[in-house]
């Protein structure tokens, strides 16, 4: 496994165990909504329980979540892999008739999903098959699909609010930890503060090097207040700003050491950087028009003959590409 995939899957598994249900959890509270909802019920509406699915890159199963809400009484089958490692706290929940109908499967990828020829009759995906080497990951799905099965996924476009977002998050980011930049120095205060939440004010009042800090701060807050007025997707600056705030002010209050601050903010970096790693993963693996041509291409090929794609909105901004197709044998 090359150290792209690695750190792929070690920051899509640390997303996971944050207990969001999809990639998108800041978008949509629950699960999808709207015509991606649409398109899976209308995807799923064929299934009974003798059929069996897969899903591709499930992440924490919002597909298998929406199939045990709409087919609780005649739950098909599902296979839900992932080559990071899920952790889909509301399966516990749901009633031993669907819980018991799903299987998830951690470190599977779509190149080699490991399961046996012709042995499912829906393979979905969404927001997964993209970031997949697609010459294999069709062969593959052309391999497990029955006869008369069926395709249905929902993929990246590159021209979506999605990937708009995602690239604004990668150059804000990268804004956030550069050196010199507000993560660097709100790291620098942090100490200062503890001190004066100690009635140290004489201390800090004498020390030039705190006073330094605290400028170097107060002109990166004011820079990021610039920048965010200009920006058409400032979250990731709000976000950040926030949780600093939040540790100065526990600092201030005393709820917090020097020490938990330090860490807690080493702990927003690596977040930080993981977010980064997403969102450019998900601008590199977007299709564009000639991209999704050229899946729809290796699908007819492979033998998905009717498979075609149409771009997906939601209120009312483009989220996707959705495709469909059949497989003939």
């Amino acid at each position: 496994m090359n150290t792209g995939r690695s750190a792929r899957r070690d920051a899509w598994t640390r997303f996971w165990q944050t207990g969001a249900l999809h990639s998108l959890a800041g978008s949509f509270q629950g699960n999808y909504a709207g015509a991606i909802r649409a398109f899976w019920e209308a995807a799923f509406a064929p299934l009974g329980a003798d059929d069996r699915v897969l899903d591709i890159g499930t992440g924490n199963g919002p597909l298998p979540a929406l199939l045990c809400e709409l087919r609780a009484d005649d739950m098909p089958q599902v296979d839900a892999i992932d080559l990071a490692s899920p952790d889909p706290a509301w399966l516990a929940s749901t009633p031993a008739g669907c819980r018991n109908r799903i299987r998830f499967h951690s470190g599977r990828a779509a190149e080699d999903t490991g399961f046996p020829e012709a042995c499912f009759t829906l393979v979905a995906s969404q927001y997964g098959i993209e970031y997949s080497d697609l010459k294999r990951s069709v062969t593959e799905v052309a391999r497990i699909t029955a006869d008369r099965g069926r395709l249905a996924l929902v993929v990246h476009h590159a021209s979506s609010r999605l990937a708009q977002v995602a690239n604004a998050e990668v150059r804000l980011i990268d804004w956030l930890g550069a050196p010199g930049g507000l993560m660097e120095r709100a790291a620098a205060i942090y100490p200062y503060m503890a001190m004066a939440a100690r009635g140290e004010r004489e201390r800090l009042a004498a020390d030039p090097d705190a006073a330094r800090a605290r400028a170097a701060f107060n002109a990166a807050m004011q820079s990021l207040d610039r920048l965010a007025a200009g920006e058409a997707f400032p979250d990731a600056l709000f976000d950040a700003r926030g949780q600093i705030a939040a540790r100065i002010d526990a600092l201030i209050r005393g709820a917090m050491d020097a020490d938990a601050a330090a860490a807690a903010h080493a702990r927003h970096v690596d977040a930080l950087h993981d977010a980064r790693l997403r969102s450019q993963e998900l601008v590199a693996h977007a299709l564009d028009e000639a991209g999704c041509e050229d899946f729809l291409r290796s699908l007819r090929g492979s033998g998905f003959t009717d498979a075609r794609a149409a771009p997906l909105h939601h209120d009312p901004h483009l989220v996707g590409w959705s495709i469909l197709g059949t497989r003939i044998r």
